[in-house]
């Protein structure tokens, strides 16, 4: 090729590189591709379950299950109270706010439920005396 083609952009265009995959590109179309297989199994579990408890649901209506049937009343006399086994006795409650706390006597009564001469006198009675 002469000065003169070079000047007027004549001659064979040269072709685009041949651009290959990165790595980089590579590893995120496989997490995309991964993200969407996981997406996909996770619905058609959740189309199974619900399959499943359509088909539970419909046999139990077969055998007789009635939505409309109110549940048996309570006899007169029996009550049941649950009670949190991870609460304190009011007193055990404030042993430990006053052990592992420096919190102020007034605070320690609002939160126990104690009267604050009560926290005072718990107080006196857990210092060490020698």
């Amino acid at each position: 090729m002469s000065l003169a083609e070079a000047a007027r952009g004549g001659g064979e265009p040269e072709p685009e590189p041949v651009r290959g995959e990165s790595p980089f590109e590579r590893m995120r179309r496989a997490r995309a591709a991964a993200r969407a297989h996981a997406f996909r199994e996770s619905e058609r579990r959740a189309d199974e379950d619900r399959a499943r408890f359509r088909a539970a649901w419909d046999d139990a209506l077969r055998r007789g299950l009635d939505r409309e049937e109110e549940p048996p009343a309570r006899r007169a006399g029996q009550t049941f109270m649950w009670r949190s086994r991870r609460r304190l006795e009011p007193v055990q409650h404030a042993t430990v706010l006053l052990n592992e706390t420096r919190l102020p006597f007034s605070e320690i009564a609002e939160i126990t439920g104690l009267d604050r001469y009560d926290v005072v006198g718990l107080k006196l009675k857990l210092r060490d005396v020698i």
